[in-house]
C-alpha cells in the first residue's frame, strides 16, 4: 500500500540551529496519528514544512507520491489542514466563507458544501457571521473548510480546542468516519492525550526536534501490558513490600495502607499466595493501568529509551 504521507530525514535549521532534526515517518490511508510533544519541540515547524508553508532545509516530504518541493501543486491538492487557529473572514457568514474557499478550487459542488456542513454539525449556525462564533464553532468551520477538496491527508492542530464534552465526542466521531469510510490519513497535533488515546492508531512523540517514540497504539498497549501495577490494600504494607523485595527482587511503592506491586498478571496469584502465607491480610486488589499520559511524561523525563517503550 502506497503511503499517503512519506517523510524522510526532514530537517529545519534556523541560524545554524536544528529545530527539526532528521524526522522520518509515514502514514497510510485511514490511519490517524497523534503528533505530540512539549511546546517548542518542533511540531508546528514540522507541520508547516509538510504543508509547504516553511522551506525545508534537508530531507523530503511526499504526499500521495508527489514531492512537496518538486510537485507542490499536485502534492498540496491532496491536503486539508487547520494549522493553529482557523483564519477565515470574520465579516462573512460561515456559509459564505465556505463558498468563497470552494470557488478557489475546482469541482466543489453545492452538494459537497452542504454535506460537509452536516458532517461537522453546523446546520443551525452556518449563516451567522464568523465573528459571532465561539472558539469551538470556529474550529468546526475550520475543519469543514479543510475537507472541501476531499483531501487524502488531513492535518489538524488542536481540533478539540474550545469544545465542550459533547463537541469533543462529535469531532472524535467525525474523524473516525473520515478515516474508516473515506480512508483519509489524519495527523492530530494536540495536548489532549486522553482524547488522542481513544482515537489514534499511531503516536509520534518528538522533543528537541527529534523523534523520541514512534509506534502504533496497539504496540504500546501490548508492550505495557506486562508492566501494569497492582494496588494491594493490606494490614502491613511496609512489611509486604520488604518481603517482595527480599524474596523476588520486586521493588514496590508504599502509600498509606497500600503497596503498589509491578507484577505481570500471570504472576499475581503467586504473589497473593506468598503474602497471605506470611500472615498479611489483603483487603482489596486493584489493577493500575498506564495511560498515554503516564508514558508521555516517562519518555520526556528520559526514564525510557527512544528504542523501546519498556
Amino acid at each position: 500500500m502506497i503511503p499517503v504521507l512519506s517523510v524522510q530525514n526532514l530537517t529545519k535549521e534556523y541560524s545554524g540551529k536544528k529545530v527539526v532534526d532528521g524526522l522520518s515517518f509515514s502514514l497510510l490511508p485511514g490511519q490517524i496519528m497523534a503528533f505530540v510533544g512539549p511546546n517548542g519541540a518542533g511540531k508546528s515547524t514540522t507541520i508547516r514544512m509538510i504543508t509547504g508553508l516553511t522551506p525545508i532545509t534537508d530531507g523530503s516530504v511526499r504526499i500521495c507520491g508527489y514531492s512537496i518541493n518538486k510537485n507542490f501543486k499536485l502534492a498540496i491538492e491532496n491536503v486539508g489542514a487547520v494549522v493553529e487557529m482557523p483564519q477565515l473572514y470574520p465579516y462573512l457568514s460561515g456559509y459564505k466563507n465556505l463558498k468563497l474557499f470552494a470557488s478557489l478550487q475546482k469541482g466543489i459542488s453545492e452538494e459537497r458544501i452542504n454535506n460537509i456542513i452536516q458532517l461537522v454539525g453546523m446546520e443551525n449556525r452556518i449563516h451567522d457571521k464568523f465573528s459571532t462564533y465561539s472558539l469551538g464553532m470556529k474550529q468546526r468551520l475550520g475543519i469543514a473548510q479543510a475537507l472541501l477538496n476531499k483531501p487524502k491527508l488531513l492535518i489538524l492542530d488542536e481540533p478539540t480546542n474550545g469544545l465542550d464534552p459533547n463537541g469533543i465526542v462529535e469531532i472524535r466521531n467525525i474523524l473516525r468516519i473520515l478515516a474508516q469510510k473515506e480512508k483519509i490519513a489524519i495527523i492530530i497535533s494536540s495536548h489532549n492525550l486522553a482524547e488522542l488515546e481513544q482515537i489514534c492508531d499511531m503516536i509520534m512523540l518528538i522533543n528537541g526536534g527529534k523523534i523520541i517514540e514512534y509506534k502504533s497504539m496497539q504496540d504500546l498497549e501490548n508492550l505495557v501490558a506486562g508492566e501494569n501495577k497492582v494496588q494491594l490494600v493490606c494490614n502491613y504494607p511496609n512489611y509486604a513490600g520488604m518481603l517482595l523485595k527480599q524474596t523476588y527482587g520486586i521493588k514496590c511503592k508504599v502509600v498509606g495502607n497500600s503497596v503498589y506491586v509491578p507484577v505481570k498478571e500471570k504472576d499475581l496469584a503467586a504473589v497473593i499466595t506468598f503474602l497471605t502465607n506470611k500472615k498479611i491480610k489483603i483487603y482489596s486488589i486493584k489493577k493500575i493501568h498506564k495511560s498515554l499520559e503516564d508514558l508521555y511524561f516517562e519518555l520526556l523525563n528520559n526514564k525510557r529509551s527512544s528504542s523501546s517503550i519498556i
